[in-house]
């Protein structure tokens, strides 16, 4: 089995990220979520991301991935990417890493949603023509991503903006609507009360949310991956969304499926200053993976020790002995293959029609902290 991983992040460094993005304890934390340490869990035992300290919660029903009729499904947001590349946040590839390192150390099938439909939902001023280029520079990045990992196989990818995906998630969202109170599904991505209040969701965002819900139910899964024998779904996404794999648990259960829903849940990427999530940081705060060398440079100077450690231990093969960066810095040699990677996929525009404007940043929250 693969053991590919970075630097080591323990479990008190882990804390103190968590700490700095949610003002809360890593204890706090799952607690409030229904998470369990790793450290308690003996299902992970030699998986590097979980040694490291990124992998480091799960529910507490999980038990060791046994092969069989089992799935690694992940996700990453596309948190104001606005179908550009560069505006490809660093967390895009955190968030991807988790899923196809724990797939190709399990040895089983990884399902990986690309969300571009949801985008579309909640930003229509952006032409279709224009997002669905962006979803097949996407697609060729995902998998250049999952080329790097030592043992592993290509993803099975999942475009949500394909029209026969689409219909079959709309469904799904349908039988399952009425289960989930609207007060939950509002809340499904606040951890902790905002001091400020909350601004209730759009309907589009709620159509988003319960769309990304069904995404975890394995006979949903099944029907979108024709030939694959789908019972349990090991979902490999980060902290934030256990309110929503909860939920898909749920409602799994509610329509009297014996299938099974488990998480590993690794830490949120934060933002360079560790004092937010990089999901909600303005662009300043944000690592694009294109940053020009000098902005990088600029970001990474105000960087904590411990958001640098985070980031080195993200990856595993620009952190290798043999490895040379510019300046011998190893959170540059992660960046600059980063960049290499999605510059890689980034080429002069199809034919179509023209795209409208870049529309400007969400106002409303996408969740909570």
């Amino acid at each position: 089995m693969s053991s590919v991983t970075g630097v080591a992040m323990d479990g008190r460094m882990a804390d103190r990220v968590l700490r700095g993005m949610y003002r809360r304890s890593g204890a706090w934390l799952l607690d409030r979520l229904g998470l369990v340490s790793t450290a308690t869990n003996r299902g992970l035992s030699g998986y590097g991301p979980a040694n490291a300290g990124m992998a480091f919660a799960v529910n507490p029903q999980f038990e060791p991935l046994l092969g069989g009729p089992s799935v690694v499904v992940g996700g990453a947001c596309l948190t104001n990417c606005d179908a550009q590349l560069e505006r490809v946040r660093a967390e895009f590839i955190a968030d991807t890493l988790q899923p196809l390192l724990l797939a190709a150390w399990a040895r089983v099938p990884c399902v990986l949603f690309l969300p571009v439909g949801e985008e579309i939902i909640v930003n229509s001023s952006i032409s279709l023509d224009r997002w669905r280029r962006f979803g097949d520079q996407l697609e060729a990045f995902v998998n250049n991503i999952a080329a790097s990992i030592q043992d592993g196989s290509p993803p099975i990818l999942i475009r949500t903006d394909g029209d026969a995906v689409s219909a079959t998630l709309d469904t799904a969202v349908n039988k399952i609507s009425g289960l989930i109170a609207p007060k939950d599904l509002e809340e499904l991505y606040t951890i902790r009360p905002s001091p400020s209040g909350q601004t209730s969701p759009s309907t589009a965002r709620l159509r988003q949310y319960q769309r990304s819900i069904v995404t975890y139910v394995p006979s949903v899964v099944a029907e979108l991956v024709d030939g694959l024998d789908v019972r349990r779904v090991v979902v490999a996404e980060n902290l934030h969304q256990a309110k929503a794999i909860n939920a898909a648990r749920a409602v799994s259960a509610a329509t009297g499926s014996q299938d099974q829903i488990d998480h590993v849940a690794h830490v949120p990427s934060p933002s360079v200053t560790g004092t937010g999530r990089m999901a909600r940081a303005e662009d300043r705060s944000t690592l694009f993976c294109l940053d020009s060398a000098e902005v990088r440079a600029e970001k990474l100077q105000r960087m904590p020790p411990v958001v640098r450690q985070f980031w080195e231990s993200s990856w595993h093969h620009a952190l290798h002995p043999a490895s040379t960066a510019g300046d011998g810095d190893r959170l540059n040699a992660v960046f600059d293959e980063w960049h290499q990677l999605l510059a890689q996929v980034a080429g002069p525009p199809r034919p179509g029609p023209s795209s409208h404007p870049t529309a400007p940043p969400s106002k409303e929250p996408l969740d909570e902290q």
